[in-house]
């Protein structure tokens, strides 16, 4: 039988969390993720006002969150990265197809009648991206050319700075710009929509 080896810190932080005063809330954030791996977590605040009288109807923070976050799934379809979210994503995709080969939930018996294909459609390439590369732990350059062409819009197909985001399609070289839109703030991953409610205005600001 082979030997229980135990990383003492891991064990520390167990005992911490177990004995924290909000380990009951931190408990069901973990089970609200499904057993996610990797989940998100979310940092900010949200209020919502009613658009007519400007009255605000409800305000939630992560401030007293424990660890100041709230955590959410994943939602990755990756196993080797999340079994917890890709098992339920495969469910879900089989269900889907299910539902088209035999007719349930709105979809009418009769297809079971109708042809059946299996297709992959590819979208097409965004083209030259950027990317970020390491070695020895430095920075590259994101893609030096020395001989780069001139694209459409006539910016050079080249780019010598070492980008500091991960790689984001763009045809003219030039790094996007975040978009403004009203959600939370994500330390990783995907975060949700913004929450709104019936005759409202939803105002969320991240923390300072």
């Amino acid at each position: 039988m082979p030997a229980c080896t135990t990383n003492p810190h891991a064990l520390a932080g167990m005992i911490a969390r177990l004995n924290a005063p909000d380990y009951d809330r931190w408990a069901a954030q973990i089970r609200a993720t499904g057993g996610c791996r990797q989940p998100i977590h979310l940092r900010g605040k949200v209020e919502h006002y009613d658009r007519a009288t400007g009255r605000l109807l409800h305000r939630y923070t992560t401030r007293y969150e424990p660890d100041g976050v709230l955590r959410l799934p994943c939602k990755t379809r990756r196993a080797s990265c999340c079994p917890a979210c890709a098992e339920i994503y495969r469910a879900d995709t089989y269900h889907l197809i299910r539902a088209g080969l035999i007719g349930v939930t709105g979809v009418p018996e009769s297809v079971t009648a109708h042809p059946t294909l299996s297709i992959t459609l590819t979208a097409s390439s965004f083209g030259t991206v950027h990317m970020r590369r390491e070695k020895n732990g430095n920075v590259l350059p994101c893609h030096a050319r020395r001989d780069a062409e001139t694209c459409p819009h006539g910016r050079i197909m080249s780019c010598t700075e070492p980008c500091a985001s991960t790689p984001t399609p763009s045809t003219n070289r030039q790094p996007r710009r975040p978009m403004s839109s009203p959600r939370l703030s994500a330390d990783s991953g995907e975060p949700p929509g913004s929450h709104r409610v019936s005759k409202g205005v939803s105002k969320i600001s991240t923390l300072s």
